[in-house]
Formats: C-alpha cells, sequence, structure tokens
C-alpha cells in the first residue's frame, strides 16, 4: 500500500511540473523578445522570471545553465517539450538564439492552436453522433423487432433500416478501430526499428503527408541555421547526422554524407530520400553557390510553414461540415427506414 501511494505522488508531481504548451508559447514569446534587444541569456531569463507564471521555470533554467549543461540538456531537465530540446540541439552550434526560440514558440504556438482547432471542430459532430448511435440502438431494441414480426412474410421491405443497421455498426468499428490505433500509436511506432518505420510513413498516406512536411522543415530549417554560422555543407551534414534523436533525419543526413562521398551531386544524393519534398530536391538541383542557398532555404523555411497552416487549415475547414453530412444523411435514412415500411403496409390495406 505505501507503495502505491508513493507512485501516486511521484506521478501527480510529475503532472504538476509538466509545463503546458501555453507556458512554453508564453516563455519564448518573452525570452526571444528580451534576447532580441542585445541581452545574454542568463539575464534575459531573469527579467523573463519578473512573470510569476514564469518565475520557476527561469530560475530551474538559470541554475541548469549556470552548472555549465548545454541549452538542450537544460531545457529536458525543465521539462520543456521533445519537440523543442531536439529542436535546440542545434543551438549548440549556431547561437542564434533569438530566431532558435521564436521558431520553437512558432512550433508550439502551431500545435497548440491546431489542437484547439480541431477539438473545436469534433466537439458538436461526436457529441450528435454519440445521440444518433443511442436513438439507433433503442431502435434496433424495440422498434426493429416489432418491425420484423409485422413484415415477417416481406423483410425486403425494411432494406433500408437493415441497412442502416450495418452502416451504423461499420462506423461504430470503423470509429473504436481508429481511437485504438490512435492510443497504440505512441507505444508502438517510436519502438519500430527505423527502417519499419519509414516503409509504414511512406504506405500510409496521412504518415506520409505530415512526416514528409516535418522531416523537410526540419531538414530545411537546421541546414540554414548551421550554413548561416559558418559552417560547410558537409560540416552542417555531420552535425545533422550526430543528433539521434532525430532518428530519420540523421539517417537521411548519413545517407546524403555516403553518397557525397562517392561523387554524387547534393540533388542527385536527395533523390535517395523519399520523404524529403521534391521542392527541397528541386532547390539542390539549380542551386549551387552558398551564399544563394542559404537565402533559399530560408525562403523555403518559411514556405513549409505557411504551406502547411493552409493545408491544416482547409482540412479543419471540411472536417466538421462532412460530419453534418453524414449525421443529416443518417437521420433522413433512420426516418426513412421507419416511414417507409409504414407507407407500404398502410397501402396494402
Amino acid at each position: 500500500m505505501p507503495s502505491v501511494i508513493s507512485t501516486i505522488t511521484k506521478y501527480r508531481s510529475i503532472r504538476e511540473r509538466t509545463l503546458t504548451i501555453s507556458t512554453q508559447v508564453l516563455f519564448f514569446h518573452r525570452l526571444s523578445h528580451i534576447l532580441t534587444k542585445g541581452y545574454p541569456i542568463l539575464d534575459a531569463l531573469k527579467m523573463t522570471g519578473w512573470d510569476p507564471a514564469l518565475k520557476n521555470v527561469s530560475e530551474e533554467l538559470i541554475t541548469h545553465l549556470t552548472r555549465g549543461e548545454k541549452i538542450d540538456v537544460a531545457f529536458q531537465k525543465a521539462d520543456f517539450s521533445s519537440m523543442v530540446t531536439n529542436f535546440l540541439y542545434f543551438g549548440r552550434v549556431h547561437h542564434d538564439l533569438p530566431t532558435m526560440f521564436k521558431q520553437c514558440e512558432q512550433l508550439l504556438r502551431m500545435k497548440k492552436d491546431y489542437q484547439q482547432k480541431l477539438l473545436q471542430v469534433l466537439r458538436y459532430p461526436l457529441v450528435l453522433m454519440f445521440f444518433i448511435v443511442i436513438a439507433f440502438t433503442i431502435i434496433k431494441q424495440t422498434i426493429l423487432p416489432n418491425f420484423l414480426m409485422l413484415f415477417k412474410e416481406d423483410v425486403h421491405s425494411l432494406w433500408l433500416m437493415i441497412s442502416i443497421n450495418y452502416l451504423i455498426n461499420g462506423l461504430g468499428i470503423l470509429g473504436v478501430g481508429i481511437l485504438a490505433i490512435s492510443i497504440a500509436y505512441p507505444f508502438i511506432v517510436p519502438r519500430l526499428p527505423l527502417q519499419k518505420k519509414m516503409k509504414l510513413y511512406q504506405k500510409v498516406y496521412v504518415l506520409n503527408y505530415y512526416h514528409s512536411f516535418h522531416l523537410s522543415y526540419l531538414f530545411t530549417t537546421h541546414l540554414h541555421s548551421l550554413l548561416k554560422a559558418g559552417l560547410t555543407l558537409k560540416q552542417s551534414l555531420e552535425i545533422m547526422s550526430q543528433h539521434k534523436k532525430y532518428q530519420l533525419l540523421s539517417h537521411y543526413s548519413q545517407q546524403i554524407l555516403l553518397q557525397l562521398e562517392e561523387g554524387v551531386t547534393m540533388g542527385q544524393a536527395m533523390h535517395s530520400c523519399p520523404l524529403l519534398r521534391k521542392e527541397l530536391t528541386t532547390l539542390f538541383h539549380h542551386t549551387n553557390d552558398a551564399e544563394a542557398l542559404k537565402n533559399e532555404l530560408e525562403m523555403l523555411t518559411i514556405f513549409f510553414v505557411e504551406y502547411f497552416q493552409d493545408k491544416a487549415t482547409k482540412f479543419l475547414q471540411i472536417i466538421q461540415p462532412a460530419f453534418f453530412i453524414l449525421i443529416a444523411l443518417i437521420v433522413v435514412c433512420i426516418y426513412a427506414s421507419i416511414m417507409l415500411p409504414l407507407y407500404q403496409w398502410m397501402a396494402e390495406i
């Protein structure tokens, strides 16, 4: 019993320490703004801590950094998102912290905004669908058996009701399946070997679409920041290949380096990375100058963010009307499945 209580207490303490996305967004917004004014990182953290909501986080980061810990490690120990700490790994090299923190704020804000929008979009359709399922369950248990007895000699009159029954059962099974996959995905997929993960990402359209954007954005952003810091293309790729927490990014960077050593051009080497977007591959085919490459990588980073935001917004705008149309069709079909047999029966009297 004491061990159970200690486990629960430990779990609660971890939950209390975990930073919310809103807190992280606010923190990076304040910190990046102060750093752009030219303040050193420790002074900027002290000033960020003037906000009571950010005081504990700022003090913890100051403690870790004054001990000499790397910036990504310090943020990891302060319970920031793994997406942020992985991103900050490259801050060790180029030291452009204001830009890096601004990018972290942008990524977290996008994640927060689209999570909220998705919940808002799905809330009412899912509630309506829930009540429709309950209503049809009652119809199955009460009305359908009576109809089967009434039309036992002409069961074909109930074809619509039987079809609706199969449809709702199918939608229920599909919904449970999607929910099970969504719950299992974060536990199973990260543990898969890299090659199996890559095959899965390439075969499943939704995963392919998301990971191609995510990976291309990471590749473009970090390569641009490292080139901007004065590193050569080869040195930049070597640093990216050493960051094992971005498995795909590290693997592709190693793969490109091996092909470059064999005398293949950068544009040709990119073709061996199917999850990198064609816009990125095309860029290396027609850009050889280092300065032009930095500028075009910066523009491509902005393009990826804006393009993904546009696609995500359009997707969210489609979900709710699609759900409402489906619900309306089910309601009309349920009504018709009850009334049509009755009209046929009354016509025969």
